[in-house]
């Protein structure tokens, strides 16, 4: 039970008592607020942040964009290009099902971390529904709903099956899950966080609900549009109706959410949108309209606004299906989308560096959703230190000399890969950011060596020295780019190192390529200047063969012996050992963590490449933030390993047979917190209290809270003693 639901039972208890301690209760956390700052408003729900999240399918990116300044703020890689992602925000969580791939992502919005990933099944037939902290992953060929932890993404509890699959499943505003199959039958379920399984609160046979039957979902119950079957039916709202339309076997694309008196569903081949208004039936010819390719519709300020595939416009409907405005047009990217936030309305264009905002009195203006100048981030990049800063470089410092110092072969380098630092611009001081701010200096000193080589990629290790910041540098992004397959690598680091993988395949960069390299710091608001290095990098030093001339017979004599000559000295040349055989550093080995977030234990799925599976080393999972690990097969494909509390980062390693090196897989994050309290102890206090970044856990924000759970057991124990 959340705390806003124990103070609603304080509450509706009634009494003095329940009163001063809703007073006490509530100046606890004014003053936990105060000295937390954002902290207490990550406990709290549905706290509106001003911004919002779009999906850029063409990148697999989501960018989150501040609607008043019409800038993007962040960008996050979720997945690889050519995506189809959809994306639900709620409770300080982001939660991204990519639908091609079947993957889903949740991304702890105060750091920006995905904290966990589960598979579900590519295409249509899976679905992703949020509602009051509670997450279902439908499966509508399957006919399952799972309930999963919304911060691990494991399951809890039981599976529901309706026995045959499902034609559609909502979740209403009160978190009443709503399903009908493909038989026609509609039930309502509630979730049991005692029984942890879904209890039904009611079901009812439409006669004409089938497999194409979708379900709108309002503030309380549902509108059923059941066009194969010609039927509209509204349950669970108090206002019950059930009306007959027209019959249709076409797709139909219902609007995710509206109110009862206005639903709105597109029949993009027949070029129609079906309006309930107010229990009656209308269609609506939008091809007459210029849209002859409907897309999901969405209600905004009692008007319908209606996406035009291949059209690059909105149109928007009254209530009586006329034109209830001009059209909104867009440029660029795919067909738009209609994305809800905080009261206002996006116009989404995947692909499309812009997008268009609808204010509530219908006027539009332009967003920038795409900027290249913002980096992007890895949401599995490790977490940033909680220890502070090193202090900047003393200028007094003598210089030391280059890494590589030159050897007259015109590039300043000897060996293998030359590298060549590239002085940042001149500068009197560094840029400042909006917030008055200064951004952090280019790190000096950075170079470039090859750390290892196989047929598929090279890794060479990025080095530099800290940067000046006024503010504390919380990472750095180390970047490469070149003519090799991408274009481009990155990689995040909390140190002054970094390794960056380069692929081979396709091109002959592996051996004749120029690598140019920036590096730059970032603190908790914005990035810095870009420290530059270019590594050149060669083939491998391989020596010709030792091949022995040919055996030639001497000349045949038939006079007089030779006199005697000593054997030629024969030399041998010892070849160098070949370097040690390692797998691709980097490669994406770890498919999957799973385990509830309290256990402190994680399952790992694993699908090892093909050069990761036949390693002639041995390998473990690793658990880098701990240093926690367990030895497994190289081509295991699961194992578990300890985890301890907050944000920790699971690796594959490999070692090389010889023990001449090693490499890491990419890292996936996972988080596991203590709870201590069972519900059979009201009088126990939590002894780990989350805490912001950068706040001691029994700091001021700490002891905020650790009195504010102490206030709350009170109340529900002298309740109980009621």
């Amino acid at each position: 039970m959340s705390w806003w639901h124990r103070i609603g039972r304080v509450i509706s208890g009634g009494g003095r008592e329940s009163a001063s301690f809703v007073v006490a209760l509530l100046g606890v956390l004014v003053l936990a607020g105060a000295a937390l700052g954002q902290g207490i408003s990550r406990t709290s729900v549905e706290v509106s942040d001003g911004l919002t999240w779009l999906g850029d399918d063409q990148r697999g990116e989501v960018v989150q964009v501040n609607p008043v300044s019409g800038k993007p703020q962040t960008r996050l890689q979720i997945s690889g290009p050519d995506s189809q992602l959809e994306i639900a925000q709620e409770d300080g969580r982001l939660i991204i099902l990519n639908r091609r791939t079947g993957e889903i992502t949740v991304i702890d919005l105060a750091t920006l971390l995905a904290s966990g990933r589960r598979q579900a099944p590519p295409g249509a037939a899976s679905k992703v529904l949020v509602s009051n902290g509670m997450v279902f992953v439908v499966d509508r060929a399957a006919g399952t709903v799972r309930t999963a932890d919304p911060l691990t993404l494991a399951d809890v509890g039981q599976t529901w099956d309706a026995g045959q699959p499902l034609a559609d499943a909502v979740v209403d505003e009160r978190g009443v899950l709503w399903l009908v199959d493909h038989g026609g039958t509609l039930r309502s379920l509630d979730w049991s966080d005692d029984e942890e399984r879904f209890q039904e609160r009611s079901q009812r046979q439409v006669t004409g609900a089938g497999p194409r039957t979708v379900l709108v979902p309002h503030d309380q119950g549902v509108t059923l549009i059941g066009l194969d079957g010609g039927v509209v039916v509204r349950d669970g709202t108090g206002e019950d109706v059930s009306r007959s339309t027209d019959r249709t076997d076409a797709e139909v694309i219902a609007a995710q959410t509206a109110p009862t008196n206005l639903v709105p569903a597109s029949v993009p081949d027949s070029s129609a949108v079906v309006l309930v208004v107010d229990g009656q039936v209308q269609r609506v010819d939008v091809g007459a309209l210029g849209c002859p390719k409907p897309g999901r519709p969405a209600v905004f300020r009692d008007k319908v606004y209606v996406p035009c595939k291949g059209s690059g416009k909105v149109i928007v409907l009254d209530r009586g299906g006329k034109r209830g405005g001009d059209d909104v047009r867009t440029s660029g990217g795919s067909d738009p989308e209609l994305v809800f936030d905080d009261g206002r309305l996006f116009v989404n264009v995947p692909g499309s560096s812009t997008g268009v905002l609808v204010d509530t009195d219908g006027a539009t203006r332009s967003l920038t959703i795409r900027s290249p100048e913002l980096p992007v981030k890895d949401p599995d990049r490790s977490p940033p230190p909680s220890v502070p800063p090193p202090p900047p470089p003393n200028p007094n410092e003598p210089t030391k000399p280059p890494r590589n110092p030159g050897n007259g072969n015109g590039n300043g380098n000897n060996g293998n890969g030359p590298t060549t630092e590239v002085p940042p611009p001149p500068s009197s001081a560094p840029p400042s950011s909006s917030s008055g701010g200064a951004a952090p200096a280019a790190p000096a000193g950075v170079t470039v060596r090859e750390k290892s080589r196989s047929s598929s990629a090279v890794v060479v290790t990025v080095s530099w020295s800290a940067a000046s910041s006024a503010d504390p540098v919380v990472g750095y992004t180390a970047t490469g780019s070149g003519s090799f397959s991408g274009g481009s690598v990155s990689a995040q680091s909390a140190g002054t190192s970094a390794d960056l993988s380069i692929p081979c395949a396709g091109t002959t960069f592996c051996t004749s390529g120029r690598l140019d390299v920036t590096v730059r710091a970032s603190t908790a608001t914005q990035a810095g200047a870009a420290g530059m290095a270019s590594f050149t990098v060669t083939a491998p030093n391989t020596p010709p063969p030792n091949t022995p001339p040919p055996n030639t017979p001497p000349p045949t004599t038939t006079t007089t012996t030779p006199p005697y000559t000593p054997p030629p000295t024969t030399t041998t040349t010892t070849q160098p050992p070949p370097p040690p055989s390692l797998p691709t550093a980097g490669a994406a080995v770890i498919t999957g963590l799973s385990g509830a977030r309290t256990v402190p234990t994680r399952r790992v799925t694993m699908a090892p490449p093909a050069d990761w599976a036949s390693h002639n080393g041995r390998c473990e999972v690793v658990n880098t933030t701990y240093g926690f690990s367990v030895g497994i097969a190289c081509n295991s494909t699961t194992a578990t390993i300890d985890v301890d509390e907050g944000v920790n980062t699971i690796v594959v390693r490999a070692y090389a047979a010889n023990g001449g090196g090693q490499v890491d897989s990419a890292g996936r994050n996972t988080t596991f917190t203590y709870d201590n309290c069972l519900p059979n102890k009201p009088t126990c206090i939590p002894q780990r209290v989350p805490a912001g970044a950068g706040t001691a856990p029994m700091g001021a924000g700490g002891l905020g809270l650790l009195a504010c759970a102490f206030l709350l057991r009170v109340g529900v124990r002298k309740e109980d003693e009621k």
